[in-house]
């Protein structure tokens, strides 16, 4: 398993830095020394983002000459007055791999400048040409795969982790990305590589991931522009790697921002707008390519505690910032996954590999042309009142509706005779009544022998709903969702 800096000697680094650095010696200061050094993703077994123009920057001395070999181009240009440069490569294309255990072809990046006469130059080494995604979020994006001690995964997971084309870093760490092995999986965040390896399955190209998350951070620490302004997590670890070529990214956040409930979808959208417009990458000419508004899939939170089974009206616990993410879709290029049946009593439930593989059913979907492929559960479309009963219909109900239970990372199982729970339908004088649901094909048709006009429905608009829940034939969960949104007034 590959060392991280942060296990060596503080000496050892403390003598590394005057090594790169040296800028005086018993207090007479030194020339400055002539380097070509590279911006932090550009390290060891690096992916670079296939399709678009792929900027490459870094930093020199004043006015050195910068050249750029890689794969046959060579680009040049000079170094600013503050040692800043930057150079675009031209778009390249990933080459399909057979396998996912195939190992691509690795090719070296060399880094020369010149500047009064001296030379300095850089390589970097077994680059390969694919597809980056940023993954980012607190904890529940954080935690590694370490071991499965607890069978919080399928058990083969860790021992068929030989991907070498699926290539993992962590901002803002200066080391070479991980190339994935049985041995250096332990090491990768556990929902950015079920949803890596997934894409990659399908996909069959090299995919980068670089994680960016901090257990507890708040959405305003990753946020860019007005009225935030930049907040620290934004500054440390995306500032290092914004401008990266990348196809997309995956964001597991809002636990710490449970008591926005509605108020957390601004700054949803902030963080979305902000990133791409920080990024301000250019759209791919390739039909198949990333877009300017790279794509973004978020995880809906997944249930937590438990929920009273006195109040059909919900609107407790995390119900309101889930509606929240769940109205951040209207943005372009994006996408949630849910995950409200793989939810546990407490913050972080050990059940990732469903949230990983439901995000990369929307990146394989969208990105990657699987059209074919249902990337979501049901997600609330619309209603229509018929009687006294109402009409639920979906987008992505694929084929057809059910009731299911999940049990760990098991596929959902059908339960045809059991009653969906966790349903309320409210009557016209606003009072909230638990319902009963037939399922007609695609559609839920929902009433309640108490309740003569309805007006609107609610499912799943609580803290942690359990037992049978409404999926697809595919499945995958529907979303909670209140037909009257946030507000329970008619």
């Amino acid at each position: 398993m590959m060392t991280r800096l942060k296990h060596q000697k503080p000496w050892l680094l403390i003598a590394a830095l005057f090594v790169a650095f040296p800028t005086c010696i018993a207090g007479e200061e030194t020339k400055p020394v002539l380097q070509a050094r590279c911006a932090l993703p550009f390290q060891d077994n690096a992916v670079l983002q296939q399709k678009i123009p792929l900027p490459v920057w870094g930093t020199s001395l004043p006015g050195a000459k910068v050249s750029v070999t890689f794969d046959g181009q060579t680009k040049s240009t000079a170094a600013d007055k503050d040692g800043k440069w930057r150079i675009v490569l031209e778009p390249m294309v990933a080459v399909k791999l057979a396998s996912v255990n195939e190992a691509p072809e690795g090719k070296d990046m060399t880094v020369a400048c010149e500047l009064g006469g001296e030379k300095a130059v850089t390589k970097i080494t077994n680059l390969v040409v694919g597809d980056v995604w940023i993954c980012a979020g607190q904890s529940n994006m954080a935690g590694t795969m370490r071991t499965n001690t607890s069978r919080h995964f399928p058990e083969d997971s860790l021992a068929k982790a030989n991907y070498p084309g699926l290539r993992f870093m962590v901002s803002p760490e200066e080391e070479p990305w991980l190339v994935c092995s049985p041995e250096t999986a332990t090491e990768i965040k556990k929902v950015a590589f079920f949803f890596g390896r997934r894409v990659q399955q399908d996909a069959l190209v090299p995919i980068g991931l670089i994680a960016a998350a901090v257990g507890g951070s708040n959405i305003e620490s990753w946020l860019n522009q007005a009225p935030y302004g930049k907040g620290k997590n934004y500054k440390t670890l995306m500032e290092p790697i914004v401008g990266f070529g990348i196809r997309g990214a995956i964001w597991y956040q809002g636990e710490s921002n449970e008591k926005d409930g509605r108020d957390y979808l601004p700054k949803l959208k902030s963080l979305i707008l902000g990133w791409r417009k920080a990024w301000d990458q250019p759209d791919s000419k390739a039909a198949d390519g990333p877009h300017r508004d790279f794509s973004v899939y978020f995880v809906q939170l997944p249930g937590i505690s438990e929920s009273p089974a006195d109040n059909p009206a919900g609107g407790d616990g995390r119900a309101e910032i889930r509606n929240a993410q769940f109205e951040a879709l209207a943005l372009p290029n994006t996408g949630m996954s849910v995950a409200i049946d793989v939810g546990a009593k407490s913050e972080h439930p050990p059940n990732k590999y469903d949230t990983g593989e439901r995000l990369a059913r929307w990146a394989l979907n969208k990105d990657y042309g699987f059209k074919d492929l249902v990337p979501s559960g049901p997600l609330y479309k619309g209603f229509k009142v018929e009687g006294n009963t109402i009409r639920i219909s979906f987008e992505h109900a694929g084929g057809g509706l059910m009731l299911a239970e999940k049990e760990g990372f098991l596929p959902a199982k059908e339960t045809p005779d059991a009653k969906l729970g966790w349903l309320s339908i409210q009557a016209k004088d606003g009072t909230w009544h638990w319902a009963e649901s037939k399922i007609d094909g695609a559609d839920l048709i929902v009433s309640s022998p108490d309740v003569k006009e309805p007006v609107a429905v609610r499912y799943a608009y609580t803290q942690h709903p359990t037992g049978s829940l409404l999926y697809n034939r595919e499945a995958l969960p529907a979303s909670p969702f209140s037909t009257c949104g946030f507000d329970p007034k008619p």
